[in-house]
């Protein structure tokens, strides 16, 4: 009788089960050289294993639970406001950003050329807080006083308007 554990993984390939060693196994080898500054349990389930659905409590907490233990790569900050996921606890902040890859050929990967979650202003002097960025679009919102005004805004991260944006603190 086989009484180790198996979790229920709803992957693309149809109903996957696999032991606590090899999930913890597999969100180690996805996120080992993961080259952007923030990853979260839900990044890790629909990125890296192209999950179906949301993931069953067992293995999210498993998936969290691998990204704490990994002290010497990923940190816990807590909360953190995500486009796709909303707010998510806890979050990791990438330890070795700085020395990860940051293109892709000859290309910057827009995640490192814009950071999301950050201010930067146009040529126009318009400054945009940018939730998201993507290689094809960053969703940008416009902050004047201090305050968002107007409907979000697309911007694309490859034209010339985005490559005279400089970021503001």
């Amino acid at each position: 009788m086989d009484l180790v554990k198996k979790y229920l993984l709803h992957l693309p390939e149809g109903n996957v089960t696999m032991t606590r060693e090899e999930l913890e196994a597999r969100v180690r080898e996805l996120v080992k050289n993961h080259p952007s500054e923030h990853i979260c349990a839900y990044r890790v389930w629909y990125e890296g294993f192209e999950g179906c659905g949301m993931p069953g409590t067992d293995v999210y907490n498993v998936i969290v639970e691998t990204l704490r233990s990994m002290i010497d790569d990923w940190k816990d900050i807590g909360p953190m406001r995500w486009e796709k996921f909303g707010v998510v606890n806890p979050s990791f902040l990438n330890l070795h950003y700085d020395s990860a890859p940051k293109f892709k050929g000859d290309d910057i990967m827009m995640l490192h050329h814009f950071h999301a979650g950050r201010h930067y202003q146009g040529p126009d002097g318009r400054v945009f807080w940018i939730p998201v960025i993507e290689d094809f679009d960053m969703r940008c919102f416009e902050r004047k006083d201090g305050k968002y005004v107007g409907t979000m805004v697309e911007i694309d991260p490859r034209s010339d308007y985005a490559k005279q944006m400089v970021e503001v603190k």
